[in-house]
């Protein structure tokens, strides 16, 4: 027999509009977090140890300190169904185990929302809205959470905010 928690939080999905082009956020964005095809945790195979294993992640961090690990392109399929037809709609997972660890040390379950994830979506007025769960409302919102979780949420949310800023820049 399972028994069943249910927690009720608050969290905040926060909406950047960035005055670029869906391709130009997306160009700005890999150019940071390193988007290639060996990045995400398939680092991880062949290391035996702690130290290889951080030598391996930071080898695959951007200038920010996020690495890449999937997207997903919805606006490649939802046209399909007659919605938001040639509208690009891509969700991006990255992030850095290094600073996730700072969290997962602390509660385990943390590690339901790292990596972090955004949906940079194209609009019709041609700039793009980047759509993301403030992480340290999803990591550390919740009744009971340690201040050491909240302060390491909380960092991760302010190297967010620079990400995001530098990527508005001109």
């Amino acid at each position: 027999m399972a028994t069943t928690f249910e927690e009720t939080y608050s969290v905040t999905r926060i909406t950047r509009t960035i005055a670029k082009p869906h391709t130009a956020v997306l160009a700005k964005l890999y150019s940071s977090i390193k988007n290639k095809e060996d990045s995400g945790l398939t680092i991880v195979e062949a290391l035996e140890n702690k130290q290889q294993f951080e030598e391996a992640t930071n080898a695959h961090l951007g200038p920010h300190g996020f690495m890449h690990f999937k997207d997903f392109q919805h606006g490649a399929w939802m046209g399909l169904y007659g919605v938001h037809k040639d509208r690009a709609s891509t969700r991006v997972i990255f992030g850095n185990p290094q600073i996730a660890i700072t969290m997962l040390k602390h509660d385990v379950r943390a590690g339901l929302f790292v990596p972090v994830e955004c949906l940079i979506v194209e609009r019709e007025d041609g700039n793009t809205d980047v759509v993301m769960m403030k992480p340290s409302g999803l990591i550390a919102g919740y009744k009971g959470a340690g201040e050491e979780l909240k302060k390491a949420a909380e960092m991760l949310d302010q190297k967010l905010d620079k990400l995001w800023e530098w990527v508005a820049e001109e």
